[in-house]
């Protein structure tokens, strides 16, 4: 990360509390040590063992981020791994908004917008109104839904 991207998150964040939360190793403490000078956020190294980090942030803490406290981290312990096992696959298209706004758009009650035919999510994704990124993580955790 470059200063001019220390900078500009600097002023996307500005008046804002932002929680940072994901796997242990992402580097959420080090993006901390990047944004905030004296921080000292313990950092450590990926686990060759493991392929992951090693929980080396333990407790939550908050960081200003200017003189004047108007922004601020909240760094967060990492996690291993994350579940939705409490939402069915049913269910996942709905807690998703950018998914959700497109079902009534398909031609069945029941679709699961893999590959059914007339999917209004899938054609929304082919034109773009849907990221196909986002499409990505909706297709991993329906299967991981299954």
């Amino acid at each position: 990360m470059t200063e001019g991207d220390v900078t500009a998150l600097h002023a996307r964040l500005t008046g804002r509390v932002t929680l940072m939360l994901g796997p242990s190793g992402a580097g959420k403490s080090t993006l901390v040590n990047r944004m905030v000078p004296g921080a000292a956020a313990q950092t450590g190294a990926i686990s060759r063992a493991l392929g992951a980090g090693r929980h080396t942030t333990t407790h939550t803490r908050w960081y200003w981020l200017d003189g004047g406290r108007t922004a601020a981290l909240i760094d967060t312990p990492g996690f291993q791994a994350f579940g939705l096992r409490h939402v069915s696959a049913a269910q996942l298209a709905a807690c998703m908004p950018d998914i959700r706004a497109h079902t009534g758009q398909c031609r069945f009650a029941n679709c699961t917008h893999t590959h059914e035919p007339d999917c209004g999510v899938r054609a929304a994704v082919q034109t773009g109104a849907i990221a196909a990124s986002r499409y990505r993580i909706y297709d991993e955790l329906l299967k991981d839904a299954d």
